[in-house]
């Protein structure tokens, strides 16, 4: 059986009702998580919000709702935090209930893996993450239109201060990002997340490879295929095959895989494959499914020049990230993008934030990137970073980085449907009256 985790959810509006809690925290999204959820909302007897709430979930949820910390309901930046008390309800006025103090939280900020660096708060050697940094502003000229086509912000990671990760990526100019799902809580996490910021944020839902022997199960393929059917998800994955390092069975692999092709050509929405070390099957599953296709990404591609002129020849996208800037194992994809084997126009942008941070050579950042990733805590990657791969895309084509930028940003409208973010529209002042302080 599976046992409870109940938070606290505090700085509400007066306005705010259990529906519109329901609906951020996206507790009405699959039958599973409407079961194993309710909501404790403290109110006025003229049934206004006391400004706050609790609410119950399951463990496998209790990340999906810390994650979504920070981020804004009606007026309002909310705040997620366990409960002291795991027991017991209200009703009518009744007094804020004592929480783990701040310092409890942050004691208990998550490890995290960034490429093959693992990062352990606990090292004393190292910085320690103290919460949202300061965001790091640029000159408006430095400022690329971008779109990161695929970055975790489910994870958990970014428990902490993501709505200052996703505010840091606005103001160098990445104004939409693909959130991907590696497993159903992630993928689920994704939804709650794209709905809590529409037209800035969607979803990509999916099991990875490494997850799929502890994770595929029948109720996890239903459960993905009602996710999948939601507005805010436009893509599947990140799915595929991963033969190199084969954290699952080849054949629980090739099963979760084979299924969620399955579904992405059902709903006729991208996927978004990872695939590594394992061309020759991977193509073997999609042929599978000839003529039923919809648009193909190879996420963070990190493969031979031979597969990704295979891949571009089928028409697929190639996801760039941060690993084209790594000296030496990055230069075999810069020498391809040099010797012109993959257009622009197939092109896309990748953070893979927490992973695949842009180490490229300080001789060939200029201040503003360096900036940048000075920001990143380290072993952890951003979205924010976005920039230093559109510059080395950019030199490696001989063109500028805002023709880079452009085009990328126009191929993930397309591949993923994309609205224009909305712009908020900004209010005149109020007039000064007499009863005005």
């Amino acid at each position: 059986m599976s046992t409870n985790r109940r938070f606290y959810v505090g700085n509400l509006s007066p306005k705010v009702t259990k529906e519109d809690l329901e609906r951020h925290f996206g507790l009405n999204s699959t039958p599973y998580v409407r079961s194993s959820s309710w909501i404790e909302l403290a109110q006025e007897r003229s049934g206004s919000s006391q400004k706050y709430a609790f609410i119950t979930v399951s463990e496998d949820l209790a990340n999906h709702l810390l994650q979504l910390n920070g981020t804004k309901l009606y007026d309002k930046f909310i705040r997620v935090e366990p409960a002291k008390n795991s027991g017991g309800s209200f009703s009518g006025k009744v007094s804020i209930p004592s929480m783990i103090p701040p310092t409890s939280v942050r004691a208990s900020y998550p490890t995290w893996t960034g490429g093959n660096r693992k990062y352990n708060p606990r090292n004393r050697n190292r910085r320690r993450p103290q919460g949202p940094n300061d965001i790091v502003k640029i000159p408006e000229d430095k400022v690329l239109q971008l779109i990161d086509a695929g970055v975790n912000l489910p994870n958990k990671a970014f428990t902490i201060d993501i709505q200052n990760v996703i505010e840091q990526a606005e103001v160098v100019g990445i104004k939409q990002m693909i959130l991907t799902g590696n497993t159903l809580q992630m993928s689920q996490s994704a939804v709650t997340q794209a709905k809590a910021h529409p037209t800035v944020l969607y979803a990509s839902i999916g099991v990875h490879p490494h997850f799929t022997e502890k994770e595929w199960n029948e109720k996890t393929a239903k459960e993905i295929e009602e996710l999948a059917k939601d507005p805010v998800v436009v893509a599947i994955g990140e799915v595929g095959l991963d033969f190199h390092r084969n954290y699952s069975q080849e054949k629980a692999q090739i099963e979760a895989f084979t299924k969620q092709v399955e579904i992405a050509c059902e709903v006729q929405k991208p996927l978004l494959a990872h695939e590594r070390a394992s061309h020759q099957k991977f193509i073997e599953v999609l042929s599978q499914f000839s003529g039923r296709l919809p648009s193909i990404v190879i996420h963070c591609f990190t493969g031979s020049v031979s597969e990704m002129s295979a891949y571009v020849a089928m028409g697929f996208y190639i996801g760039i990230c941060g690993f084209i800037c790594k000296e030496n194992p990055g230069k075999a994809l810069r020498d391809a993008l040099k010797e012109g084997v993959l257009p622009l126009d197939r092109i896309l942008l990748e953070s893979d934030a927490p992973y695949m941070t842009p180490n490229a050579p300080e001789k060939d950042l200029d201040d503003v990137c360096k900036s940048l990733l000075k920001r990143c805590q380290p072993g952890r990657n951003e979205p924010c970073t976005l920039p230093i791969v559109a510059h080395t895309v950019a030199k490696c084509l001989g063109i500028d980085a805002e023709e880079v930028a452009r085009v990328s940003a126009d191929n993930a409208r397309r591949v993923f449907d994309l609205k224009p973010p909305v712009t908020p529209v900004s209010q005149p002042a109020p007039q000064a009256t007499k009863d005005t302080e």
